[in-house]
């Protein structure tokens, strides 16, 4: 609340602290599966439906947002993420802006063209 001396404090969110597992050093290091059916683990997706088809690009792009955003670690990203499939869907993730920012700064590739 605004007072006569005070400004009100900048708002601060869960997903701007959050810790999110770094970015690999190469895409070439994310080798998950293509063309498959995953389960992810409770870890990861908490949800009732954890089995995905990565043959279909929602089933994809659900898996991709959620192992970036809730992976306790790079080495389970490189577990479920392609870096080749990666790059096709990134512009369609919906992601946190920390999440993208780091991974758009590690990797040009994936930042959109202007």
């Amino acid at each position: 609340m605004a007072t006569k001396n005070r400004l009100v404090p900048e708002q601060r969110h869960y997903g701007d602290h959050r810790p999110y597992p770094d970015p690999p050093a190469h895409l070439a290091d994310l080798a998950g599966p293509d063309g498959c059916v995953v389960e992810l683990p409770v870890t990861i997706d908490w949800g009732p439906r954890r089995r995905y088809d990565l043959t279909q690009d929602a089933d994809r792009r659900i898996v991709y947002e959620r192992v970036l955003r809730e992976a306790a670690s790079t080495d389970e990203v490189r577990r479920y993420v392609n870096g080749a499939a990666l790059v096709e869907v990134w512009p369609r993730l919906w992601l946190p802006r920390r999440v993208r920012e780091r991974w758009e700064e590690r990797f040009p590739e994936l930042t959109p063209a202007a």
